[in-house]
């Protein structure tokens, strides 16, 4: 299969009360399209500093990671902000644990924002039946404070696949659901990185929702 990202002797530490605290250590990793790869582990154990590694939103202390797609291998360490943003925002879509979600916009403006950023009208019917199949259509019209945690997270879901990314990033996807919402939202993860041929790296503390990836990459503290 083709590789989206890779990681070799990835490290990153961070300062804090504490001192100087390692939180990533000689880290490597590959992953390929249609596969999905969950981060198990407790709260601050790494999880979410991977994921934005990932994202080109942390510059790594060690190592080097790379996106890959038609164009070759980018890493992600030699692209200056700018340069990082672009590719982040055509290749990338992140579910964030805090939604992050523009308070101005509509659920439905939020949704088809990162279609108006890459020029994708075309995927305008397909990003908004994501959120009826999320539960979302009475909603399309609310902004962001009218909604529940819950719809805002299954919003967010929405917003981070409507552009079809290549790598799909998803902090707790199912932190703020409840037991019936999880499902759903698991069950349409899964199915839209397998029809997309994309790859997922999911972070969670639950056990559950890991045993349903490929494969497991297990954080400790």
């Amino acid at each position: 299969m083709t590789l989206v990202l890779s990681a070799a002797g990835l490290g990153k530490r961070f300062a804090d009360g504490r001192g100087d605290r390692q939180v990533l250590a000689d880290l490597n990793l590959d992953v390929r399209r249609g596969e999905i790869v969950a981060l198990l582990g407790p709260s601050g154990s790494g999880k979410t500093t991977l994921l934005n590694l990932a994202a080109g939103l942390l510059d790594a202390d060690a190592g080097q990671l790379w996106l890959h797609d038609e164009n070759g291998r980018h890493e992600l360490s030699a692209l200056d902000v700018r340069r990082r943003a672009r590719l982040r925002r055509a290749r990338v879509g992140y579910v964030f644990q805090f939604f992050n979600l523009v308070p101005t916009l509509t659920v439905r403006e939020n949704v088809l924002l990162p279609l108006q950023l890459n020029r994708r009208p075309d995927l305008v019917g397909r990003a908004l039946g994501r959120l009826q199949a999320l539960g979302m259509a009475p909603h399309l019209d609310a902004f962001p404070e009218a909604l529940s945690g819950g719809e805002r997270q299954r919003t967010a879901i929405a917003r981070a696949l409507a552009h079809e990314p290549l790598l799909v990033l998803a902090d707790e996807p199912t932190g703020n659901l409840d037991a019936d919402n999880a499902v759903r939202v698991v069950t349409l993860l899964w199915q839209e990185v397998r029809a997309l041929d994309s790859a997922l790296l999911v972070a969670t503390h639950d056990e559950r929702i890991a045993s349903q990836a490929d494969r497991i990459l297990r954080f400790g503290r």
